[in-house]
């Protein structure tokens, strides 16, 4: 706009001076006269373009300024709307207590840098540290055996000489794939009793299970049993010591553990039998049970 402005301060000289050779030669021929009749119109014609053209520019200089102002509110506006937001990622705990960062569906958890959603907004949780859960996976083998309410002795993996109590409160209904194992497991919920002060979250736990209780049973080590076809049925078998002698007794079993089984029939508890085989067992006399 500077030079539109010394532009325009010049054709105002050379409108001037064209006005004043315009005067001085009207003493001059009718030639010279006209000539500088003509270069006064020129400037003049050109002076009043240059004004026109300058207030043109003056026109969209403020429509510019107008347009460059509306945009500056935007982005003011923008910014507010972003520092309004910003506050917002202030979160603040409800109570004193353990900050637990949730996980992504991976199962990884969310550091800085991590995608918030809509539909999964939670980035940290508050735990109940007073009112703690065991979760456990059982294969899909056993999950028949396991109810809700049956009695649980919980383990800490960081503390093994401790020991916990709780009780199934929940068995899920659908299977699922772990990691780096090719049989299907059951998700199990155990709610702990007790409170202690060294069960935090994400700790590792062996839990026991009851399933049932026997006032009264004899049992006898897993090892001591042995299963053969007989007449196209599964038989299972003790060897006994008889006396001097060896008897493969057939014995009805009950409910087993890891270690041990019931015997229901079969033999008593005054009956001595054998941890391993025999030596020789060609000549071992074979007892089956009374239908």
């Amino acid at each position: 706009m500077s030079a539109a402005r010394d532009e325009i301060e010049n054709m105002k000289y050379s409108l001037e001076e064209k006005v004043l050779l315009k005067e001085q030669s009207k003493y001059e021929p009718p030639a010279t006269i006209r000539q500088a009749e003509i270069d006064y119109d020129k400037v003049e014609r050109a002076y009043k373009q240059a004004m026109k053209n300058y207030e043109t520019k003056v026109k969209q200089s403020k429509a510019k300024i107008a347009e460059v102002g509306t945009d500056l509110s935007k982005e003011r506006q923008k910014l507010t709307n972003l520092m309004d937001i910003l506050k917002e990622f202030t979160v603040l705990a409800p109570a004193d207590g353990m900050v637990i960062y949730s996980r992504e569906w991976n199962g990884s958890r969310r550091i800085v840098g991590s995608t918030i959603s809509p539909w999964d907004p939670v980035v940290a949780t508050l735990p109940d540290l007073s009112s703690m859960q065991s979760i456990t996976y059982i294969n899909e083998i056993d999950i028949q055996k396991i109810k809700t309410n049956q009695k649980v002795i919980i383990k800490l993996d960081a503390a093994p000489n401790k020991f916990l109590t709780g009780t199934v409160t929940r068995v899920a209904n659908i299977g699922e794939q772990r990691k780096n194992s090719d049989s299907k497991v059951f998700e199990v919920v155990i709610q702990i009793n007790e409170k202690d002060t060294t069960l935090l979250p994400s700790m590792t736990t062996s839990n026991e299970i009851n399933i049932a209780t026997i006032d009264s049973a004899l049992f006898v080590p897993i090892e001591c049993i042995y299963t053969e076809e007989v007449k196209g049925k599964k038989l299972n078998f003790v060897y006994k010591k008889n006396g001097k002698g060896i008897v493969k007794q057939q014995v009805e079993l009950g409910i087993m553990n890891e270690n041990s089984v019931i015997i229901k029939k079969g033999i008593t508890r005054e009956d001595m039998i054998y941890m391993n085989t025999p030596d020789k067992t060609e000549n071992i006399q074979v007892s089956f049970l009374m239908k």
